[in-house]
């Protein structure tokens, strides 16, 4: 299926102005093609991080819950319901920003908030607690960093995928609807100069053969 042509006079200036817009296409295609592959390569890393962040993760919450399982047989499930109740909570605040990233995009950037207090005293009750109990607590500062860290990197993901359809979409416009038309449009034009390109010589030669029988 031919692409559709343009309205335009077919004269040669014309087809020379459109060979110049399909020119200057096909270089921002180009671009924006370069423009993709960084976007890709990009998308790759982070995705390769996230991966990595996410087991991590998972990793500390297996060991946290392993602790906290150890910690139900050392006091029991009761006595480690009621410490959970009764321990000071700990809260946590994240604060949103952007930041410059790959090709001046800007990302969300998520960073955690903690509160002021000393890493050294434990919130439970060494005399109360169970070492586990204690030792899976104490991992919650890691498991914030991952998720709000996680969090960010899956940000940046989602924000590169929408850039990265949106340079395709670009791409395949100029590709696959500006260029054909243009090429279906400049073939148009130079079909009609060479239709009165042969019109002119075939009156140019019935004139020179009229003055010759006149002569």
């Amino acid at each position: 299926m031919s692409a559709e042509r343009l309205e335009v006079h077919p004269t040669r200036l014309e087809m020379l102005a459109l060979k110049r817009r399909k020119t200057l296409a096909e270089g921002i295609a180009d671009i924006l093609q370069k423009d993709l592959e960084v976007l890709i390569i990009s998308l790759v890393k982070y995705r390769e991080r996230a991966s990595i962040l996410r087991t991590q993760l998972y990793d500390i919450l297996l060991r946290s819950y392993s602790q906290f399982i150890e910690a139900e047989m050392v006091s029991g499930s009761l006595k480690v319901k009621e410490l959970a109740v009764t321990t000071t909570p700990k809260d946590f605040k994240v604060e949103t920003s952007s930041s410059t990233g790959v090709l001046g995009i800007q990302f969300p950037s998520l960073k955690l908030i903690k509160q002021e207090v000393s890493e050294h005293k434990p919130r439970l009750s060494l005399f109360d607690a169970p070492i586990q109990l204690e030792e899976a607590a104490s991992k919650i500062n890691d498991v914030m960093d991952a998720i709000v860290e996680l969090a960010s990197l899956l940000a940046a993901i989602r924000e590169l995928l929408e850039v990265i359809s949106l340079k395709r979409r670009q791409i395949n416009r100029i590709r696959f609807k500006i260029v054909p038309q243009l090429d279906s449009t400049i073939d148009y034009i130079e079909y009609i100069l060479e239709e009165i390109e042969q019109q002119d010589a075939i009156r140019v030669r019935v004139l020179q053969r009229k003055r010759k029988e006149r002569n």
